[in-house]
């Protein structure tokens, strides 16, 4: 079996070691080669201009995780890829792997650190922008609705990776566990993962995973 994990940094791994990834720790538990094509920075727009390289891979299972760089604001009240375009790609997407023969697995958007223009996501994005809805938060939410009614629609298996997180954090997980923070790595990011953040990631894929008997 082959899987592809097609993203941005979050899929990427990045500021952690490759062994912390959630993609090498479900090709470790599968016994699976794994590709990574996770891209600091994507959207899916730009995703759509990569799919001729990830069609020669014949990927078995194609992992889509985008949303947290497409919903940026750009300007005010100006996301960097519409909903609808976000929606758009992501139905494209999920249709050339059905086409290569793979499983197309749709992944929606964990939650971030907002914070405030002195640290965390408020400090790279003005938050004055997040307009309507109110708060970058929402936005993110919004888009990982949009993921599931794209896997409604098309019929491509859902990680409801946003769920799962709520679920945990309800539970007692610490979000400033799960991302990195000034206190575990000396960075207000607030966005990317720590490894415990990839573990969770691979725990809610595998549910999924295991539900198709791959």
């Amino acid at each position: 079996m082959r899987l592809v994990g097609l993203g941005d940094s979050i899929t990427a791994g990045a500021h952690v070691r490759n062994e912390d990834t959630f993609l090498y720790k479900l090709g470790q538990k599968y016994g699976w080669s794994v590709a990574n094509a996770g891209v600091n920075g994507a959207t899916s727009s730009r995703a759509l201009e990569r799919l001729s390289l990830i069609v020669p891979q014949k990927p078995d299972i194609c992992l889509i995780a985008f949303g947290m760089n497409d919903h940026v604001a750009v300007r005010w009240n100006e996301p960097r890829v519409p909903l609808q375009q976000f929606q758009d790609n992501l139905t494209t997407i999920c249709r050339t792997v059905k086409h290569t023969g793979g499983l197309p697995v749709l992944c929606t958007i964990h939650p971030i650190i907002e914070g405030d223009a002195s640290g965390y996501y408020y400090s790279r994005h003005p938050e004055e922008w997040y307009h309507d809805p109110l708060g970058a938060q929402r936005w993110i939410d919004r888009y990982s609705m949009g993921v599931r009614d794209v896997a409604e629609a098309s019929g491509a298996p859902l990680a409801d990776i946003a769920r799962y997180w709520s679920d945990r954090l309800r539970d007692g997980v610490s979000l400033a566990d799960l991302l990195l923070t000034e206190h575990n790595c000396g960075r207000k990011d607030g966005v990317h993962l720590t490894p415990r953040g990839h573990d969770l990631y691979a725990a809610c894929l595998s549910e999924l995973l295991d539900s198709y008997s791959v």
